[in-house]
This record gives C-alpha cells, sequence and structure tokens, in this order.
C-alpha cells in the first residue's frame, strides 16, 4: 500500500458521507413530496455537486501516480478540497429540522440551500490554486479558466434571483459536463467545479 492510499482512506471517507447526505437527503425530500413541493433546481444543483463528488474519486486515483512526498503542506490543501466539497453537499438540500417546518423546496434553496453555493465555488477557486501551486499547471491553462468560468457561474447563481439564477445553472450544467469528460479526467488536474 502506498503512502497515498493511507491519506486518500479519509478523503474517501469524507466523500462517502457527502454523496450520503446528498442521497439521502433527496430520499427524504422525494419522500416529503405531499408535505413540502419539489423543485427542479435546488435537484439540479444537488446533481452538480454530486458529480463532482463523483469526479474527485478519479481525481484521487490520479492523486495516488503523481511522485509527490505527502507533508502537511502537500495533503492539507487536498484535505480543505475535500471539506468544502462535503460542506456542499451537507448544506444544498433541507435536513431533518428544516423539513420539519414543511417549506417548499425552492422556498429553503432561497433562504438556506444556497449557501452550498458559497463552498461550491470555493471548491473552484481551490482547484485553481492546487492546480497552479502544487501542480505546476498555469493560471490560464485549460483546466483553470474553466475552473474560473465555473466559479463565476456559482457566484452569479447565488447572487441572482429568477432567470439569472436558472440560466447560471443550466450554463454550469454544460460547463461541468464539457469539464467531466474532457477537462478534469486528466491526471493532476484538479477537478475544481
Amino acid at each position: 500500500m502506498t503512502e497515498f492510499e493511507l491519506l486518500a482512506i479519509p478523503l474517501s471517507l469524507v466523500l462517502g458521507l457527502g454523496i450520503t447526505q446528498i442521497l439521502s437527503e433527496l430520499v427524504a425530500a422525494i419522500r416529503n413530496r405531499e408535505n413540502a413541493r419539489l423543485h427542479w433546481l435546488p435537484a439540479t444543483w444537488a446533481a452538480w455537486i454530486f458529480l463532482v463528488h463523483v469526479q474527485y474519486f478519479f481525481y484521487l486515483w490520479d492523486l495516488n501516480e503523481l511522485e509527490v512526498i505527502w507533508t502537511w503542506s502537500q495533503f492539507g490543501p487536498v484535505l480543505w478540497h475535500v471539506t468544502l466539497l462535503f460542506l456542499a453537499a451537507g448544506l444544498i438540500l433541507p435536513g431533518p429540522r428544516e423539513r420539519a417546518r414543511n417549506l417548499p423546496l425552492i422556498d429553503d434553496f432561497q433562504r438556506h440551500g444556497r449557501l452550498a453555493l458559497i463552498p461550491f465555488a470555493l471548491v473552484t477557486i481551490d482547484g485553481i490554486l492546487l492546480n497552479v501551486f502544487q501542480y505546476g499547471d498555469s493560471w490560464f491553462g485549460k483546466a483553470n479558466v474553466l475552473n474560473m468560468i465555473f466559479a463565476a457561474l456559482v457566484v452569479v447563481a447565488f447572487f441572482s434571483r429568477g432567470r439569472g439564477r436558472v440560466a447560471s445553472t443550466l450554463f454550469l450544467g454544460m460547463v461541468l459536463f464539457y469539464g467531466l469528460i474532457f477537462v478534469w479526467s486528466a491526471p493532476g488536474v484538479s477537478p475544481g467545479g
């Protein structure tokens, strides 16, 4: 077992908990649909966060291939990245206490769920910093430019309402799928978005 395979255990646990959080709250929202109306927008953001969690498992595999001496200065930023992903997963959909209020899913998203977009944007910014300072990518490399667009769309979605939020959510989905297929799957490229 390599050094990073040991270090990947806590990272994988946090990622797994984030995925579990999203799926559990989605199931709970569906089961509570008679009391609180479902809405596609928060569910879509939950899907985007879920996909980035899954992509990060691929990224961990790529990290194992890198020739790096794992110190806290190398491991800490990666752990921070995973922690931000978990926070986004935990905030995006209502928990048990919020579900007890029986708010429509979109109302909960407006009040609380959109706070998940803050750590989600920070994940992308952290991805840029990881790419530049740990993996030697340029500031304007393909992955970083895509991460900058991704972060900008998340910030727009956080601050906008109505059509602006819908447009940024849908456009972010296109950027996400492009990134997952063509950009962030490359070894040593942080899937910051």
